[in-house]
């Protein structure tokens, strides 16, 4: 891993299994931008990416929205580390039912289901170990949003990319999909208050 300084932002660059240059900030560390890049690049060649127009622009878009937005999300974290553990059991509640439905639905199996503190994103799937993780902050939205993402990492096991395949077939077993990835998008979870 290679870390340093660029426009009052701490760069964090690692080299991954991937194909392209992924850029990253997480909501829980606000100050580094992370990015991953494929072997074959070179830190130089990584450090030269960071100076493109449109990165400079996303990277001031994302400092703008946490400027007009930073009490709401402060309330929101303080709000979920209070939640934790009602979230993690309504999950654990829910998930195996769902997965054994929606397994037989796609006619597929997934080999283990984790739950884990992650914010980045909602779920993920190992293609190749059939292995599904899930974020324990998902218990704090309605069924529906839950189901769309067990659906969803289900779906990579048929289809491994986010390509018209793949959304035919969210189509096909969940047509709501588009309205609870909206839902997810705007962070705005309307679950019933826990207990």
């Amino acid at each position: 891993m290679r870390e340093y300084r660029w426009h009052g932002w701490t760069v964090q660059i690692v080299k991954k299994k991937v194909k392209n240059a992924n850029f990253r900030i997480r909501p829980e560390e606000p100050g580094i931008l992370h990015l991953s890049i494929p072997y074959s690049m070179t830190y130089d060649e990584a450090g030269k990416l960071l100076e493109q127009p449109r990165i400079l622009r996303w990277v001031q878009k994302y400092e703008k929205k946490l400027r007009e937005q930073p009490p709401a999300l402060e309330e929101r974290r303080e709000e979920s580390a209070e939640h934790f553990s009602v979230y993690k059991a309504r999950l654990m509640e829910l998930l195996p039912d769902m997965f054994r439905r929606w397994e037989a639905a796609l006619g597929v199996r997934c080999r283990k289901v984790t739950i884990r503190d992650t914010r980045s994103q909602w779920g993920s799937c190992s293609i190749r170990t059939g292995n599904i993780s899930i974020s324990v902050w998902l218990g704090a939205y309605p069924e529906s949003c839950i189901e769309y993402v067990v659906v969803h990492e289900l779906a990579h096991l048929l289809e491994a990319g986010h390509n018209e395949r793949f959304y035919g077939i969210l189509d096909r077993h969940y047509p709501a999909w588009r309205s609870c990835r909206e839902q997810l998008k705007n962070g705005r979870p309307q679950a019933s208050e826990p207990e």
